[in-house]
């Protein structure tokens, strides 16, 4: 494919904004896509945002209120998927059978059976590679930086990961969550498996309610939760989520190896300044500071944080739909994320101290 790809972009709330955003961007910084159109539910938010965005490219940028109204229109080629996690199968599934590519935001459907199915369905019927998910964090610049050091050797065989993600804030109102594990913690899931490069076997989760449940509008099982997972080779990870970190917002993650730690991120005054540091026994490896995108105002805090990966995330999707080459994440790596996430729910509801995780049921 020797055209810019057109892109449109389904769900233009808080983070499918920011897709459209970064297309536009890439549009004007390589040429190789263009936003043709969003797409969203509500008729209205389609036709408001779609004129904000109007304002910076000149080609026109046409609303829609559904997948159907999209795909007849014949604009596009590939689309990212931002829309509510009870629409994400269902409008993934319309956009594959019309032959588009998509980049589809966590969680990849609204149950673990459903994503099954999903995955198998997209196997046998020879789209396995039409589909993206959005785990950005693979895609940004100090962990990144971490998982070549672990590559290089720095710090030994690693043996524990912790990653740490806490909110400042309620969701917004209106926010739909599946729970604080599936909608959550899928990201540090996902990142500590590919940062050891293996599926953890069993898993052990502790929750509570201590502050966000009495001030939220949004209902979740719980607003703090703590997990262990245990990996092959005596590996472990250790996640903690939660919505009560008052002071702001706090995202970090350690690895430590039998010669060394990685230590990536911390709570700072400055949040657009991230340092990835190691250390052996004999003292520091290497310390790197990353300087992240200055957004503004009034974003999203993991957009202050994560922004930059979101949209290299989004200008890899727009690569490999252009090369017709298959994507390094993508709904296997969905699948397994939720089924982690699942056994950590069981866990929880039950109190079971371990729970062994199913990878392979009905496929």
């Amino acid at each position: 494919m020797s055209n810019p790809l057109k892109l449109a972009v389904v769900g233009v709330g808080r983070i499918g904004v920011f897709h459209a955003r970064h297309t536009q961007e890439l549009s004007r910084e390589r040429g190789n896509c263009d936003l043709v159109a969003v797409v969203d539910h509500y008729a209205d938010t389609a036709r408001r945002v779609a004129h904000q965005l109007q304002q910076h490219q000149a080609s026109e940028i046409r609303p829609f209120e559904t997948i159907g109204d999209l795909v007849d229109a014949r604009l596009a080629d590939a689309a990212v998927v931002a829309s509510r996690t009870e629409d994400h199968e269902a409008d993934a599934r319309a956009l594959i059978e019309a032959g588009y590519r998509v980049m589809l935001e966590k969680p990849l459907t609204h149950s673990v059976e459903n994503a099954v199915n999903f995955v198998r369905d997209l196997s046998t019927d020879g789209k396995s590679h039409a589909l993206m998910q959005a785990f950005m964090r693979r895609f940004d610049d100090p962990l990144n930086h971490t998982k070549n050091l672990l590559e290089a050797g720095r710090i030994g065989n690693p043996f524990k990961v912790v990653s740490v993600l806490e909110d400042p804030i309620p969701p917004p109102k209106g926010y739909n969550s599946p729970g604080i594990l599936p909608d959550m913690a899928v990201h540090n899931i996902d990142e500590v498996i590919w940062l050891l490069g293996a599926k953890p076997e069993r898993i052990s989760a502790l929750g509570a309610n201590l502050h966000n449940f009495r001030i939220t509008t949004v209902k979740e099982d719980f607003d703090d939760v703590f997990f262990q997972m245990w990996f092959p080779n005596n590996a472990i990870a250790q996640v903690q989520v939660s919505r009560n970190h008052v002071a702001g917002y706090r995202n970090e993650t350690w690895v430590y190896g039998d010669n060394g730690l990685i230590h990536v991120g911390h709570f700072q005054e400055n949040p657009l300044q991230v340092t990835v540091e190691a250390y052996n026994r004999e003292g520091t490896i290497q310390k790197v500071t990353f300087r992240m995108r200055d957004y503004g105002e009034g974003v999203p805090v993991f957009i202050e944080r994560f922004g930059p990966a979101y949209k290299q995330e989004l200008s890899y999707f727009v690569d490999q739909c252009l090369n017709e080459q298959p994507f390094s994440v993508n709904q296997e790596d969905g699948l397994t994320a939720m089924q982690v996430a699942r056994a950590g729910v069981r866990s929880l509801r039950t109190k079971e101290n371990t729970v062994a995780i199913e990878y392979n049921e009905n496929r």
